[in-house]
């Protein structure tokens, strides 16, 4: 593996780190640990997605957009009840559907919508219907108990990963039967290696957006500056040994590396997007994705990763635009 320090990082990744450190990941420990076991001997996705109906609240204007939220019950049956409902907000240019539809996943610790609408609302006023999905945990879809997005248990987070895709790959079926020409997946750090594995996941061709992310999560967790947020030798518990649990949870999270997958169906319908001054995500894990999904184009900004949010809305928004204009229509895909 590439060496990498976080050090060279931009100096706002390093100021929001040391202030999102403040609230602790998995403070209540490892959790579930059947759970556990049993991803670490298999992934455990639904072999096909899941169907879903959403029910969709009367539209109304919104910023320049139309706006409908709507919910599901999740696919994963694993989730407890408070999380078990899914949330969803749709913007769409008028007051019908689009040509094409992308779902937007959500980043690390982003709570509901507003972040991702003031990114991407140019890109509806464009013709391109955004699909918002609130990740399990977070929002209005938090356990009792569960303060902000800083997830309690290493299961947790395992189930919001594996809700997030069943979640994804779910709605984009249902805009897929609903008759959008091009559909998509995106999403920033967290939402963009999520975006990708779902990709990878779902029985046909997807334009991706795979923003500030990377092959496989372990390195952001166990060395970046997102490491920050962990207590390791406080997640070992009695033992106290700090290098012990950092070793387990990358296995943990290694389940998922996206080179233990093939590529997605068309992997020339893929932007990756990397921030040069990236704290959080190595830009070798980046080169590795790319290098995997062959025909990919990699972009690069000069920015950090949250500071790439601040400055770059024009770059994001062009890899969604781009993706979707070189994914096959619908029409093509059932020819």
């Amino acid at each position: 593996m590439e060496s990498w320090s976080p050090l060279g990082a931009h100096v706002v990744d390093v100021l929001f780190a040391g202030l999102a450190r403040r609230a602790r990941l998995f403070t209540n420990g490892w959790g579930d640990e059947q759970l556990l076991e049993k991803v670490e001997v298999g992934t455990s996705f639904l072999p096909e997605p899941a169907r879903v109906s959403p029910v969709w609240g009367e539209a109304r204007p919104h910023r320049g957009t139309w706006l409908r939220d709507g919910t599901f019950t999740s696919p994963l049956p694993l989730l407890a009840p408070p999380v078990q409902t899914a949330h969803v907000r749709w913007l769409s240019a008028e007051n019908t559907r689009g040509r094409s539809a992308c779902v937007v996943l959500a980043a690390s610790r982003e709570e509901g919508y507003v972040l991702r609408e003031r990114l991407y609302t140019p890109l509806v006023r464009e013709g391109i219907d955004l699909f918002l999905l609130e990740n399990p945990y977070y929002g209005v879809r938090r356990p009792l108990g569960q303060k902000g997005g800083a997830l309690r248990t290493v299961s947790d987070h395992v189930l919001m990963n594996l809700g997030m895709v069943e979640e994804a790959r779910a709605l984009l079926t249902w805009l897929r039967d609903a008759g959008y020409a091009r559909l998509g997946i995106a999403g920033y750090s967290m939402g963009g290696y999520m975006a990708a594995l779902t990709a990878v996941l779902f029985p046909g061709p997807l334009a991706v957006a795979a923003l500030a992310a990377g092959a496989s999560p372990v390195p952001v967790f166990t060395r970046g500056l997102l490491s920050w947020s962990i207590s390791f030798a406080q997640l070992d518990g009695a033992r106290r040994d700090a290098e012990q649990a950092r070793q387990r949870l990358g296995r943990i999270f290694d389940l998922a590396n996206l080179t233990k997958f093939p590529p997605p169906r068309q992997p020339g319908a893929a932007i990756l997007l990397a921030c040069r001054k990236d704290g959080f995500v190595p830009a070798a894990e980046t080169r590795t994705l790319h290098a995997h999904w062959k025909k990919s184009e990699l972009r690069w900004v000069n920015a950090g990763h949250v500071s790439a949010i601040l400055t770059e809305r024009t770059a994001l928004c062009a890899a969604v635009r781009d993706s979707l204009a070189r994914v096959a229509p619908h029409s093509q895909q059932s020819a």
